[in-house]
């Protein structure tokens, strides 16, 4: 028996009273069923999800799904062994918010940055395990916020797929995918998992802490859903996209092709399309994991009308904020959502401009129509700020929590609008990455703070402002972020920034409602 990958461990969320987390493991195809031994936790299934590539299977991948009750008196741990590998992972006391770790852009998207940090690339990884290790600080689980994979050399090492990227635009569009590009694409992907998940650092990180993954651009493609309409919709994307899904369902969220997620969020109509998450019953913390590149797509021209810019559909939407209607906020006193992009965060449109009136060439690494600051996601931005805090009038602290733009960054959303008084009006932004990706050039960085910074207005009543640290906006190195509940309704997020001998920390405190008085009736 060889064991390629795992076991890798994902948090499956609690259901019937029962704390879930499975574990992938890939095999030779052909090698027999694993029959994994656990400790302080239940096996109960063992399942092959898929058999990979898909079009000509080397490998099989299994889901061994564990299960186990939450003790009262305190955390436990618990262990897997299948196949010759081991994991373990901490569950937390019945009513004890989860310690989180979180951590996005696990990549480089070009060479010239991976040779920035040569031999120490996994280094971020190396600091989280060393984190994990303390005693009664270990966290429970991982989220990573997207760009778990970098597919940039896809236009590159297969021959098919460099010669489209080599045509011009128009010929790029009329290009009809081959059962040649279908074959190398999909054995693209198997490797690019299989091996990025098997370095050192993010593979003990990988079997230690069940994770919970949002996909982003890089790992589809670079930019995906920002492209022109002609090509957003042309043979040869629409296919990748397709082959990019199945392997982002298979290892980000361990689900066979017929599977929905357990903790996908509820009540979806049929015409949504992504893979949105949602979390509750840890402790006093909800999280919401909306899926920001699924439907994600350019101006549309369509039969019978016209379809917007959007970042996520109507229907995705509407069952976001019906999950969120229905959230009890007595019994949550912060809800955590991951958005793969800073909701609030630096104007690039003007460090853009300011960069362009420099002799030379100078671009910001990202594409300014992904960002939720471009013009054409205003409407969708707004809506989507006004419902979170009309969310927290009710009680319940929300935090945005974002990676994509390889720096460490903090700011506040404020509303002055009487339905969002007694604190329940700030909703802070909190920005990690990347955990292995470098920073922007230090000129970048310089223009973004001296023009991007600032006060924004979002609509009347509604400003957000970033938060500085020590002088600055932005923090240009590599970090990963936790989430520390303390005991006291209070959640301390903590920056670990490479080569910094100190954690950078904003504390998150929690609603406090006004005491309602009840009038004392004496009887006569």
């Amino acid at each position: 028996m060889s064991l390629l990958l795992g076991p890798i461990l994902h948090f499956r969320g609690i259901h019937n009273d029962l704390y879930q987390v499975s574990a992938l493991v890939v095999l030779d195809k052909g090698d027999p069923k694993p029959k994994p031994e656990s400790t302080n936790c239940a096996v109960d299934k063992v399942t092959r999800i898929a058999s990979i590539p898909f079009g000509s299977p080397t490998q099989d991948v299994w889901r061994v799904d564990l299960s186990t009750s939450q003790k009262a008196a305190k955390s436990q741990q618990c262990s897997c062994s299948v196949s010759g590998g081991k994991a373990s992972f901490f569950v937390p006391a019945l009513g004890e918010s989860p310690r989180v770790a979180y951590g996005s852009c696990n990549g480089f998207s070009a060479d010239k940055y991976r040779k920035k940090v040569k031999d120490r690339q996994n280094e971020r990884w190396f600091d989280m395990a060393a984190r994990h290790k303390i005693k009664g600080k270990e966290f429970h689980f991982l989220v990573m916020g997207g760009d778990q994979v970098y597919t940039d050399d896809l236009m590159v090492i297969p021959v098919e797929m460099k010669a489209w990227a080599d045509l011009w635009h128009s010929k790029q569009v009329a290009a009809k995918w081959s059962r040649k590009l279908e074959k190398q694409v999909d054995e693209y992907f198997t490797q690019l998992y299989v091996q990025r998940w098997n370095q050192a650092g993010p593979r003990e990180m990988l079997q230690s802490i069940p994770y919970v993954a949002m996909w982003d651009d890089h790992d589809i493609t670079d930019g995906w859903g920002s492209y022109p309409q002609d090509l957003h919709e042309c043979d040869v994307y629409q296919n990748l996209f397709r082959l990019a899904t199945r392997y982002y369902r298979l290892f980000q969220q361990q689900l066979a092709e017929d599977e929905v997620h357990p903790s996908a969020v509820p009540n979806q109509s049929p015409q949504a399309k992504g893979f949105s998450l949602a979390y509750s019953g840890l402790g006093e913390v909800a999280f919401l994991v909306p899926d920001l590149r699924s439907e994600r797509h350019p101006d549309l021209q369509i039969a019978g009308g016209f379809s917007p810019t959007q970042i996520a559909s109507e229907y995705t939407w509407d069952a976001i904020f019906a999950w969120l209607d229905q959230l009890d906020t007595s019994q949550h006193k912060h809800l955590i959502v991951y958005s793969s992009l800073p909701v609030a965060y630096l104007d690039l449109n003007a460090a853009e401009v300011a960069l362009n009136a420099l002799p030379g060439q100078w671009e910001l690494e990202d594409d300014l129509r992904d960002h939720w600051r471009s013009k054409p996601h205003r409407d969708e931005r707004q809506r989507l700020i006004k419902r979170l805090l009309n969310f927290s009038a009710k009680g319940t602290r929300v935090t945005i929590v974002s990676g994509e733009v390889h720096v460490a960054a903090a700011a506040v959303i404020e509303s002055s609008l009487p339905q969002h008084g007694n604190g329940a009006g700030a909703i802070f932004q909190l920005v990690s990455t990347g955990i292995v990706h470098t920073p922007p050039p230090a000129v970048a960085v310089y223009f973004m703070e001296k023009f991007g910074a600032g006060e924004e207005v979002i609509e009347y009543g509604v400003k957000a402002l970033p938060i500085g640290f020590k002088g600055h906006y932005l923090v240009p190195e590599r970090n990963w972020l936790s989430l520390e509940p303390d005991g006291k309704g209070r959640i301390w997020a903590n920056w670990h920034v490479e080569g910094h001998d100190h954690l950078l920390t904003q504390v998150i405190d929690p609603v406090v409602l006004p005491t309602v008085f009840q009038p004392v009736v004496v009887n006569q």
